[in-house]
């Protein structure tokens, strides 16, 4: 097999000490319908036999490219090394333990074809035994530029862009907080064009052992502000009660119905490609749906006071800003209840508590 001179994709994949395992990923993007790719495996200086592991499928399929790098220990550099590396018209993403299906770039092509400029795909998880616990629905690919604000949707192995878009935005950032998240919100900023496609193409690796489950928010969201720490303690005590749970459960039901109500509403809500349902009915009982902060909240001491808030896995100060401006417009009906509790126990809302209502957390 010979490598193509300008393959149309160029699939990055940085890895670290994977060993063995590396290549069920690299066989699945080998077995995609579509042949005329390039896959970038940037080891982000493995010292195991992950390098070896990826010479020998090299020789076997020359399409795939070690490239080995000076150790970052984050993916975002190991990504830019192989955006400045790629020769495609598109860029594919694929996490070290994620798999594609057969179809994966021809649904990407498919959607470029049509004129987009991003593109994500629905997936399938599963856990490190194969076992799939659960997979995508149409309204997981629904999108919206205040969903991309609030919610780290679409996993890197789901997403393909035209090449040059990322380094337009400044490329993948480092730091801590969901790298994904804050590429895809400076994407949707600079009005790139969002598409979704419904089929199924990525198993995702669900698994405590990988990044997404181990990055630490350094940003939060204050909600609520007290003098006093036993009625701060109080408050989040009560917050989270059970007696608490059905109320919040309606409340949340009825935010994001009306949320979504007036974002379908809007020019710029997408619709997975050629899906025609209603996404309001998609919607399940108490579900947050669309993105969110997917956060509990805590108790932080703060400059003499305690502010009761939620962490955030934003990577800058100014997009824990932009959250906090967007999250009470959107969730009306939850705030309410918090409120409620808060002024029970002494406390006041934090946009009403003068600098505490900065929101982001520090630079």
């Amino acid at each position: 097999m010979t490598t193509p001179h300008e393959p149309r994709v160029s699939v990055i994949c940085p890895t670290f000490n994977r060993s063995r395992p590396i290549t069920d990923t690299l066989d699945s993007v080998s077995a995609q319908s579509v042949t005329d790719w390039e896959m970038l495996v940037v080891s982000d200086g493995s010292t195991d036999d992950t390098d070896d592991w990826v010479r020998d499928r090299a020789r076997t399929d020359p399409r795939i490219r070690l490239i080995r790098a000076e150790r970052h220990g984050h993916p975002s550099g190991p990504r830019n090394r192989g955006l400045a590396e790629a020769r495609g018209a598109y860029v594919a993403y694929l996490d070290h333990d994620d798999l594609w299906y057969p179809g994966h770039l021809r649904a990407l092509l498919d959607a470029f074809a049509a004129g987009a400029g991003f593109v994500a795909t629905g997936f399938e998880i599963a856990d490190r035994h194969g076992r799939v616990t659960s997979v995508s629905r149409a309204l997981d690919l629904c999108w919206h530029p205040e969903v991309q604000t609030l919610g780290p949707v679409f996993e890197p192995s789901r997403v393909a862009h035209r090449r040059g878009l990322a380094e337009a935005v400044g490329g993948w950032r480092a730091g801590s907080g969901a790298e994904d998240w804050d590429l895809w919100l400076r994407l949707a900023d600079a009005r790139t064009r969002f598409s979704t496609v419904l089929d199924r193409t990525v198993r995702l690796l669900a698994d405590t052992g990988t990044r997404r489950h181990g990055i630490t928010p350094r940003r939060r969201l204050p909600v609520a502000v007290f003098e006093d720490a036993a009625r701060a303690h109080a408050a989040l005590c009560e917050l989270g009660e059970h007696r608490h749970e059905a109320a919040f459960r309606r409340a949340c039901a009825a935010d994001t119905r009306a949320w979504l109500r007036r974002m379908a509403a809007s020019a710029e809500f997408v619709r997975p490609a050629g899906w025609s349902g209603d996404p309001e009915a998609e919607l399940a009982e108490g579900t947050e749906g669309l993105g969110g902060t997917g956060a509990d909240l805590l108790l932080v001491p703060e400059r003499g006071r305690y502010l009761v808030a939620l962490p955030l896995a934003c990577v800058t100060a100014e997009h824990a800003l932009r959250v906090q401006a967007l999250v009470r417009r959107t969730r009306p009906a939850q705030f309410a209840l918090i409120d409620e509790v808060v002024a029970r126990h002494g406390g006041v809302p934090a946009q009403d508590a003068g600098e505490y209502g900065f929101g982001g957390g520090r630079p």
